[in-house]
């Protein structure tokens, strides 16, 4: 009797869930429930605690985000700006998408900031708007002032000057090309002459050239001229101030008028920036 009663306790142990004959102490248990998950289950190359599988930025340490923009530094497109930003939401941050202003001629009043220099002893006036480029009696080089205050850019990717041509006469072309100034805006728009400002505008670094034919003047929309990447360096530099062009002609005899007197011309830079 007391044999039967031992056997019973037993048994309704090992179904109470004493471990059993495996060692298993639930015998409902799956076999690979308790199998170690292996170290290289979760890969991690670049050791910054996120497995590869979940990597943000691959290659470089997901921790690291100095503008705090939420992209690691190995990938943030714009280092000192907000990656996160994309107004237009077509999934390029802004700070990484190029962007276009175009600024026209500057003008104080009624007078334009543009004109001529010559070698011959011409006096140049602030008023007189006149832009003849080339040869007419002397030998005339242009200018064109653009005020760039009030423009912020971390990076200048392209510029593009566009000037409508007033009238032209001479060869069957006149090749204009535009070049850097060193001089003061102020002091070429100033009255006086100066041969070393005619020099100036014809001088120094070239920036681009176009070709200018009778059919320019008759043009719906204004020449372009496209500019070196020293313009892009040269407008950077001079953000928040003024920017000028001097024009010359390359081939005599023969020039071009942009604009006449204080009529109304188109004269602009087109620029492509970075936020």
């Amino acid at each position: 009797m007391r044999l039967w009663f031992a056997l019973v306790l037993a048994g309704g142990c090992a179904a109470a869930g004493v471990p059993g004959p495996g060692g298993d102490d639930n015998q409902n248990t799956p076999v690979d429930a308790h199998v170690t998950v292996p170290p290289d289950a979760c890969p991690d190359t670049d050791n910054d605690g996120a497995c590869n599988a979940v990597d943000k930025c691959v290659g470089f340490d997901d921790r690291i985000d100095t503008d705090a923009d939420t992209v690691a530094d190995g990938c943030d497109k714009c280092p000192t700006a907000d990656d996160r930003i994309d107004v237009n939401a077509n999934q390029i941050p802004d700070c990484s998408e190029a962007m276009t202003r175009t600024i026209d001629v500057k003008k104080v009043g009624t007078d334009y900031w543009r004109g001529w220099h010559t070698a011959g002893g011409a006096s140049h006036t602030n008023t007189n708007d006149n832009t003849l480029t080339g040869t007419s009696g002397s030998v005339y080089n242009s200018y064109f002032v653009f005020s760039l205050a009030g423009f912020t850019a971390t990076t200048i990717t392209d510029v593009k000057l566009e000037l409508e041509v007033e009238t032209y006469a001479g060869d069957a072309n006149e090749v204009i090309s535009v070049w850097d100034v060193t001089t003061p805006a102020a002091t070429v728009e100033a009255s006086g002459t100066n041969v070393a400002i005619f020099n100036d505008l014809g001088g120094g670094v070239k920036y681009g050239m176009a070709t200018i034919t009778a059919a320019s003047v008759s043009a719906v929309t204004p020449v372009p001229f496209p500019l070196s990447t020293q313009a892009n360096t040269d407008v950077k530099a001079k953000l928040g101030a003024d920017f000028v062009v001097g024009l010359h002609s390359d081939n005599a005899p023969g020039y071009v008028r942009f604009s006449f007197t204080s009529e109304a011309r188109i004269a602009r830079l087109v620029i492509k920036y970075l936020p």
